[in-house]
């Protein structure tokens, strides 16, 4: 007689996590993670009734044991770091998964994600003897957090160590007011402006997958038809919607290389350009997170964009692996477009001091 091995369930929600994370969860089927563990797809089912149930179970125990550990670490900084540090090292799926999959799951299941992610971020906060802490405490959750986006090697000791900056970092004495929106916007005239600027919005609230052509008519005050005018597909208008963020973030850092006065200089501003671009164009970035697997190119310019700012790192310190240096940018990066998704930290310019004492770590 054959028996089930005892942890299949575990099996089974480390497969999917990993597909999930490589593929998206679009280009996963439940045959794919079934293959991936050994078994048949109908055994699969006895388990899970479906992806979506699935994708929220994978969600589930990450965040299950990321509580458990903070439960059991010892208190102060230390002890906290050294618990998230190791839980997001070994759940490098996590981050990725809740920002680009997370509209997968229900409403209800997205709120409970949120205040369970807020609980963790706010424990973080109780562990810091500085000022702002819960401020700080977002920061460090978003570094950790970036380690899902790529791949190189950095050990839980060479996170804390990056944390740390934002932990002794000098913010500004002065708090600044959010981006506030003017109480008067004026529409444009284009035609195709309008259905670029309705897709972006659309696209980054609900995902490219669930609107329509007709969603984004309506949204920009045409026919459906005439966004054909414009745009041969869907697709086409998504990969217009991308290059106009890739172009421009491209455009600024051509002409700041051209103008820089060293690399410590080239970076420092780069930084800079990025947190101003990432503010002022939050449904852009959005979607750079979560659409890039729908654009190869458009992953392949991001990718390259952010090898430029490394090269900068390792000019300015020559002693440091192109590991860590990775690791500082994408953590920099990723401190930026998770703050600045945030309306109320929208602007502030402790995201931008956060980013650059990483960068230095």
């Amino acid at each position: 007689m054959v028996t089930r091995p005892r942890d299949r369930r575990q099996q089974v929600l480390a497969a999917a996590a990993r597909l999930f994370w490589q593929h998206g969860f679009h280009r996963v089927g439940m045959s794919d993670i079934a293959a991936e563990v050994g078994i048949g797809a109908s055994a699969l089912y006895r388990h899970f009734r479906g992806k979506d149930d699935l994708l929220a179970a994978v969600v589930d125990e990450s965040l299950d044991w990321l509580e458990a550990v903070l439960a059991a670490a010892p208190p102060g900084v230390e002890g906290t770091m050294t618990a998230v540090s190791e839980v997001v090292l070994a759940r490098r799926e996590f981050g990725v998964l809740w920002d680009r999959e997370g509209w997968h799951l229900s409403v209800e299941q997205r709120r409970t994600i949120r205040r369970r992610l807020r609980i963790g971020v706010e424990r973080v906060a109780q562990s810091l003897v500085v000022d702002q802490p819960l401020l700080r405490a977002r920061g460090i959750t978003a570094l950790m957090a970036s380690v899902s986006y790529h791949r190189y090697e950095i050990s839980a000791a060479e996170l804390r160590r990056i944390a740390q900056a934002m932990i002794a970092v000098e913010l500004p004495a002065v708090v600044a007011e959010p981006v506030v929106e003017g109480c008067d916007p004026q529409p444009v005239v284009s035609r195709r402006e309008a259905v670029l600027v309705a897709a972006s919005q659309l696209f980054a609230s609900r995902g490219s997958a669930s609107v329509s052509i007709a969603d984004i008519g309506e949204a920009a005050g045409i026919a459906a038809p005439t966004v054909y005018t414009h745009f041969a597909s869907k697709q086409d208008l998504l990969v217009a919607v991308l290059s106009r963020g890739t172009e421009s973030m491209w455009l600024s850092l051509h002409n700041i290389l051209r103008t820089a006065d060293g690399p410590a200089d080239a970076l420092d501003r780069a930084i800079g350009d990025y947190f101003s671009f990432a503010t002022a164009n939050p449904d852009l970035v959005r979607l750079l997170l979560t659409e890039v697997l729908n654009v190869e190119a458009q992953e392949r310019t991001r990718r390259e964009y952010a090898q430029e700012l490394v090269a900068l790192v390792q000019r300015a310190r020559p002693t440091v692996s192109v590991d860590f240096a990775s690791t500082v940018v994408l953590g920099a990066i990723g401190i930026i477009n998770a703050m600045t998704q945030v309306a109320e930290l929208r602007g502030r310019p402790e995201i931008a001091v956060f980013a650059r004492a990483i960068l230095w770590s």
